[in-house]
């Protein structure tokens, strides 16, 4: 009977220290690797098409990496799924080496989707949409499998990430007494000089649909392009937190292109997932951080200098 209390007390212990952390907030990370399995439920002879075309519209402005059908084959694993367990969801991201997965089946009139985390293997977002009931579904399947695919991605908040050039070799660097960093952007609505750019934060609870339940995003750093290039940008640096946030693979997103997502969603609910934010507190202006950097940098040599001292004086 003691053993059994001491074991049931111990797991009672485990709960309360450890159920916290699987309830924890989650930072989202950058993701490119995609996987997109078949849609399941479906006898359609439209089913291919439109996982061929939903492949089509995530490749469209090389931001994302899809797994081809060879891929998957090789891999064993291309075959129609619907929900999937966290644990399943993990497994199946390392035999592909993706980072999202995506699932679609057909429920009676409905096309739903699921798009899951591969590192965690929670689900980053979901939707659904109907089937008119007087047209075929033949002649929807494929427009309702764009349309979710679209869904998610207008609910990522980032819209391109830092990158370091190869002959730079920095993340950021000085150039016309500016700091300056690069972001990629893709080959689809580039953004202009002058335009505003924001490295940022996004946090949320992976316990729930996480892009769904509108994240936190909190912007870390302000700047403006300063030059448009082929697939990414450069960018002036104006304010920031901290210059160890502008990093390889940081997320990074355009207010225009985010104010124009309002637009288009703006009667509907997918509009509030673009709006969560807030600037950090302890974003300065790169002047700021340059003036701050000298006194303290003064400070340290006073005192290195005076140690020098006492022990020359012993």
């Amino acid at each position: 009977m003691k053993l059994s209390f001491k074991f049931f007390f111990s797991l009672a212990l485990s709960f309360v220290f450890f159920a916290p952390a699987i309830f924890a907030e989650t930072e989202m990370t950058l993701l490119r690797r995609v996987a997109v399995f078949p849609i399941a439920e479906s006898s359609s002879s439209m089913s291919e098409e439109a996982w061929w075309q939903m492949r089509e519209l995530l490749t469209k402005d090389q931001k994302f990496l899809v797994a081809s059908r060879r891929f998957m084959i090789n891999r064993g694993v291309f075959q129609t799924r619907r929900s999937l367990k966290p644990a399943d969801a993990i497994i199946l991201s390392k035999i592909l080496d993706a980072q999202v997965l995506v699932t679609s089946w057909i429920d009676e009139r409905s096309l739903k989707m699921k798009v899951y985390e591969g590192e965690n293997g929670y689900v980053l977002w979901e939707g659904a949409s109907d089937f008119h009931p007087a047209i075929p579904l033949n002649d929807q399947l494929v427009k309702l499998s764009l349309r979710l695919v679209s869904d998610f991605l207008a609910a990522i908040p980032y819209q391109g990430f830092q990158v370091i050039d190869e002959v730079i070799g920095q993340a950021t660097y000085d150039q016309d007494s500016k700091k300056r960093a690069q972001i990629f952007v893709g080959s689809q609505n580039r953004p202009a000089v002058g335009d505003p750019v924001q490295w940022i934060q996004v946090r949320g609870d992976r316990s729930k649909a996480f892009l769904n339940a509108s994240p936190q995003v909190s912007v870390l750093a302000e700047a403006v392009v300063s030059k448009v290039m082929n697939d990414r940008v450069e960018v002036e640096i104006q304010k920031l937190r901290n210059l160890s946030d502008l990093k390889e693979n940081s997320l990074v997103r355009f207010p225009k292109e985010i104010a124009q997502l309002k637009d288009l969603y703006s009667s509907d609910e997918k509009a509030s997932n673009l709006g969560s934010e807030y600037l950090s507190s302890e974003i300065k202006s790169i002047d700021e951080v340059k003036k701050e950097t000298h006194p303290t940098t003064t400070t340290l040599a006073f005192i290195v200098n005076i140690a020098a001292m006492i022990l020359l004086a012993f």
